[in-house]
C-alpha cells in the first residue's frame, strides 16, 4: 500500500509538472526546484489522464513555492490549472503563506493567475505584541498587481510589498486582537483589505464592546502589522466625559484619522469653568527612520490664567534603539510633577530643543541595564515678572536592575543628569534620582513599596527645570474583588515635610486576557490638583492605551521608557 501511494504521488507530481510546462532542468540551467512546481500529497490520490483531473482525499497537502494548502479533499484541474479544496464537517481548509494563516470552509484557487476565493474565511497575522484575528463571509486573494488593478489598494499603499505576496479582500468582517470565541471588543466592517506584513484597512468600521455597538468610525481605519508600529487597534474616536480641578467638568470627543504612513489626532472638549479647548496633531512617517509632526492646540494654562494657541512641530529619528528628537514649541503649557504633592505649571518656548537617547544595553558588571543621552536647547522660560532666555547643554545616564527571589522581586532605578547653562549666575546643575523598590504578595493581595530619593547640587536660572531634594515613600496595594475585577490603592508620603501628599485609587476590569478598563481617581492632598481618568488597554498593544481625561502620573513602580521591549526580548532568548 505504501509503495502504491508513493508511486501515485510521484505520478501526480510528474504529470502536474508536465502540464504546467515545467520540466527537469536542461544542461546549463540552474538545478533545483522550480518555483512553479505544484506538489500534492494525500492518503488517496487518483489522476485521470484523459481529463487532466487529479482528485486527492484524506490529509491533503498542496505546496507551491511559499504557499501551502491543507484540506480533506482537493480537485486539481491541470488543464485550467484550478484547484478546488473542501473540508470535512467540523474542520477547515487551511491556507498558509509565510507567517499568515487563513482558514475557511472551501477554497477555489487559480495556480496561473494566483487568484482565488476562500469562503468562511478566518485568519490571523502578527501585530504589536500579539496577533490580529479576522473573520469574514469570504475572502478574495490576488497578487499585488491584480489587487492594484481591481482598486483594492493604491500604488502608494502597495509600496514596500513584495510582488509575489497575496493581497486579501474580505467581506462582512469581524476584526480583533482577542483570540476568543466571543471577543470582548471588535471592529465590524463590510469590507477589509489585508496586506500581509504591512497593514489591514477596514472600511468605515463599527466598534463593538462585547455585543454592544459603541459607535461607527467615520473613516477607513488602518491596523498596522509592522512590528515597529505601536498604535493601538482601537485608538478611535470616542466621546469624552472629563473632570479636572482647574477646569471643572467637561465633555468632548477625540480620536485619530489614520493612513498608511501617518495619522492625524483630533481632540475637542468643552469645560464648565474655561469653555472650549481643542488640539490637533499630524504625524507623517517619511521612511522607516524619520517622522515629522506638527501640533496646534488652543488650551487654558492655570498659572497665567490664559487660553491661547500653542503650536509645536518637530522631527523624530529612530534606528537600532537610538532615538533623536528636534522640536520647537511656542507658549507650551507645561505641567511637571517634581515630587509627591508638588507640581510645576508654567509657559515655555523651545527654540529649538534637540535630544538623543541611546539604546538600552546590558551592563554585566553592574547586573543592570543602562543607556546614555545628551540634549541641547534654547529656551524662553516665562516667569511671573520676567522671561528668561537661556541656552542649556545636558547629559544623562540611566540604570535599571531587578532581581527575582522566591517570594519577592527587588528593583533599583537610577538616573544622573547634569546641565550646563550660559547664565553667569547659574552655570550648572546636577540631579541624581534613585528608586529602591520591592514587590511582594500576601495571599491574593499584591503589594509594592518604593523609597524615592533625589540629591540636587548647583542652580538653574529657569523655573521649569528647577529641582530640589526629595525623599518620598510610596506604598501600593492591589487586591482582587472577583474573577476580572481588582482594586488598587497607592499612597505617597513626603518624608521631608512629614505629610501624606497623594492618594491614587484605581478600579480595573479585565476583558478576559484581551483587554482591560481602568478608572483612576487622583487625590492631591497637598495642592488640590484632583482629576478622574478612564483608560482602555489592549493586551496586544500595552504601550498605547486609549485614555479619556487621564493625565501623566509619576509611577515609581513603572519600568523606564523603552526598557519593557528589551526585557521581553531577552526573556524570549533565554
Amino acid at each position: 500500500m505504501d509503495n502504491a501511494r508513493k508511486y501515485g504521488v510521484a505520478c501526480v507530481i510528474l504529470c502536474l509538472l508536465l502540464l504546467l510546462e515545467v520540466s527537469f532542468p536542461l544542461p546549463g540551467e540552474t538545478q533545483g526546484e522550480s518555483e512553479d512546481a505544484v506538489f500534492l500529497d494525500a492518503d488517496k490520490v487518483v489522476f485521470e489522464e484523459e481529463t487532466g483531473l487529479a482528485v486527492a482525499e484524506g490529509n491533503v497537502r498542496v505546496r507551491r513555492d511559499v504557499l501551502r494548502v491543507f484540506a480533506h479533499r482537493v480537485e486539481m484541474d491541470s488543464t485550467e490549472q484550478v484547484m478546488s479544496a473542501t473540508s470535512e464537517p467540523g474542520k477547515k481548509v487551511t491556507l498558509i503563506q509565510g507567517d499568515r494563516v487563513l482558514t475557511g470552509d472551501s477554497l477555489r484557487y487559480n495556480m496561473l493567475s494566483r487568484e482565488g476565493i476562500l469562503t468562511g474565511a478566518v485568519g490571523s497575522s502578527p501585530a504589536g505584541d500579539g496577533r490580529v484575528f479576522l473573520r469574514g463571509k469570504q475572502m478574495e486573494v490576488a497578487p499585488v498587481d491584480v489587487a492594484r488593478s481591481k482598486g483594492w489598494i493604491s500604488s502608494k499603499g502597495s509600496k514596500g510589498v513584495e510582488e509575489d505576496e497575496l493581497i486579501g479582500k474580505l467581506s462582512d468582517v469581524s476584526l480583533t486582537t482577542c483570540n476568543e470565541r466571543s471577543p470582548h471588543y471588535r471592529l465590524v466592517s463590510k469590507s477589509v483589505v489585508f496586506v500581509p506584513g504591512k497593514r489591514i484597512i477596514a472600511k468605515n468600521p463599527k466598534v463593538y464592546i462585547g455585543e454592544h455597538l459603541l459607535f461607527s468610525y467615520p473613516f477607513d481605519y488602518v491596523v498596522p502589522l509592522d512590528p515597529k508600529e505601536r498604535r493601538a487597534l482601537l485608538s478611535s474616536f470616542f466621546p469624552l466625559i472629563l473632570s479636572d480641578s482647574d477646569k471643572g467638568q467637561g465633555v468632548g470627543i477625540g480620536g485619530p484619522y489614520v493612513w498608511d504612513t501617518g495619522k492625524a489626532l483630533l481632540n475637542v472638549a468643552w469645560w464648565s469653568d474655561t469653555g472650549w479647548e481643542g488640539k490637533a496633531t499630524v504625524e507623517q512617517r517619511l521612511n522607516d527612520y524619520w517622522t515629522v509632526w506638527a501640533t496646534v492646540e488652543h488650551s487654558y494654562e492655570k498659572e497665567s490664567a490664559e487660553k491661547l494657541y500653542r503650536p509645536s512641530w518637530g522631527i523624530l529619528h529612530a534606528a537600532n534603539g537610538w532615538n533623536a528628537s528636534l522640536r520647537w514649541t511656542q507658549r507650551e503649557a507645561i505641567s511637571i510633577q517634581k515630587k509627591v504633592g508638588e507640581t510645576y505649571r508654567g509657559v515655555l518656548w523651545r527654540e529649538p530643543e534637540f535630544s538623543l537617547l541611546g539604546p538600552w544595553g546590558r551592563a554585566p558588571l553592574l547586573n543592570a541595564y543602562g543607556r546614555i543621552g545628551v540634549s541641547w536647547g534654547e529656551y524662553e522660560d516665562v516667569q511671573p515678572t520676567v522671561s528668561m532666555n537661556v541656552r542649556r547643554l545636558g547629559a544623562e545616564v540611566q540604570l535599571y536592575s531587578e532581581e527575582q527571589l522566591e517570594s519577592y522581586k527587588t528593583f533599583v532605578k537610577s538616573e544622573y543628569k547634569r546641565f550646563w547653562y550660559d547664565d553667569p549666575d547659574s552655570l550648572e546643575q546636577e540631579i541624581f534620582d534613585s528608586v529602591f523598590g520591592i514587590r511582594y504578595a500576601w495571599g491574593t493581595v499584591d503589594l509594592a513599596t518604593a523609597y524615592v530619593r533625589r540629591w540636587v547640587s548647583g542652580e538653574t536660572p529657569m523655573l521649569w527645570d528647577y529641582y530640589r531634594d526629595r525623599e518620598d515613600l510610596y506604598q501600593q496595594v492591589v487586591f482582587p474583588a472577583g474573577k476580572n475585577l481588582s482594586f488598587r490603592i497607592r499612597g505617597g508620603y513626603d518624608l521631608i515635610d512629614s505629610k501624606l501628599a497623594e492618594m491614587v485609587y484605581s478600579v480595573t476590569l479585565k476583558g478576559g486576557e484581551c483587554s482591560r478598563w481602568e478608572l483612576t481617581y487622583r487625590n492631591d492632598r497637598a495642592e488640590g490638583d484632583d482629576w478622574v481618568g478612564l483608560s482602555f488597554f489592549i493586551t496586544a498593544f500595552p504601550d498605547t492605551p486609549v485614555s479619556f481625561g487621564r493625565r501623566e502620573l509619576y509611577d515609581p513602580f513603572a519600568l523606564p521608557d523603552g526598557l519593557a521591549e528589551v526585557l521581553r526580548r531577552d526573556e524570549e532568548e533565554q
